[in-house]
């Protein structure tokens, strides 16, 4: 049941809305599934009403619910219409809908990896990515994040990550698909599946096997390999197997060019990128002793147009 239980709740975070009718938590063929989520805390009554129920004597349908004016409400502070019998007093379990409360799994996790504080988890974008906070691992010291549907959100995420810690040194624990993630501008960040590294408890998660993870961190490097895959995880860029040192203003001018996948992109929106004056903006000054690592990847014209080399484009856009 546990197992079934947590395969369902990270279903629920990757969810646009991961909120339940009362409906499947009373009537549906996993009732036994949402119990044990209930029980443990991981689904909650939501403040929003549900737009209509079955009705718990004919099994008819019954209007939206509403608040109840009976005088004798007490534990039944809703009412909802059935056509066949009449008014029906509701308890705010069957007339409200339920949450799988994404903020809650942040803060367990956090507190299984002993990460918490006097305050919870820092949602650094809203209701997506969460900071957990920060452990020194074989004397590296990460920064570790919990996030719930990321592939719509990746271009946010990442951006937010850029600001948040260095590349490279960032851990994310997610309930979102690895595989598809891959495919996202979030394929270079190290992703950890939460299916994988924590089990549903009552007392919240327990997480094992992170190490695993961990371990592997540092991708293995082919002896020949010219590419820019370590470009935001670890700001390098691969010529013929060996890291180059990416400055911020070249790694910022070829991010722009990855973004636009092999097109032309004048110096003016560059700059602007950049946040560059466009009349100071000067090719020269960005890649000073790193001339070989732009020659490698990127080309220009003589009229301030600049672009991703095509085999290139194609190779991080895969």
């Amino acid at each position: 049941m546990r197992d079934q239980a947590f395969t369902e709740l990270c279903w629920l975070l990757e969810q646009p809305d991961p909120r339940l009718e009362p409906d499947a938590i009373w009537r549906g063929d996993r009732m036994d599934v949402y119990r044990h989520l209930r029980e443990v805390g991981a689904l909650s009554l939501s403040n929003d009403l549900t737009a209509g129920i079955v009705c718990p004597d004919c099994c008819g349908p019954v209007i939206e619910p509403n608040a109840n004016t009976d005088d004798d409400r007490g534990a039944f502070p809703y009412r909802g219409y059935c056509p066949d019998c009449g008014w029906i007093r509701l308890r705010p379990d069957q007339a409200r809908l339920w949450l799988a409360h994404s903020a809650k799994i942040a803060g367990w996790l956090a507190s299984a990896l002993h990460l918490t504080s006097r305050s919870p988890p820092d949602a650094v974008v809203p209701d997506v990515l969460w900071r957990l906070g920060e452990a020194e691992y074989r004397r590296r010291r990460l920064t570790l994040f919990f996030g719930r549907h990321l592939v719509p959100s990746a271009a946010i995420v990442r951006d937010e990550l850029d600001r948040q810690v260095a590349p490279g040194a960032e851990v994310i624990i997610t309930s979102s698909d690895p595989v598809a993630l891959t495919k996202t501008v979030l394929g270079d960040r190290l992703t950890v599946p939460l299916r994988a590294v924590a089990h549903l408890r009552k007392a919240g998660l327990v997480v094992e096997n992170l190490d695993a993870y961990l371990t592997g961190m540092v991708p293995t490097v082919n002896t020949r390999e010219t590419s820019l895959r370590l470009l935001h995880s670890k700001r390098v860029a691969l010529i013929e197997g060996l890291e180059h040192k990416v400055p911020p203003q070249l790694h910022g001018l070829l991010t722009v060019l990855e973004e636009f996948d092999g097109d032309e992109v004048h110096k003016r929106h560059l700059a602007e990128r950049l946040g560059i004056e466009p009349e100071k903006f000067r090719l020269a000054d960005i890649i000073k002793r790193h001339r070989l690592i732009f020659e490698a990847f990127a080309e220009a014209d003589q009229k301030g147009h600049y672009w991703l080399k095509p085999e290139f484009a194609t190779l991080e856009r895969r």
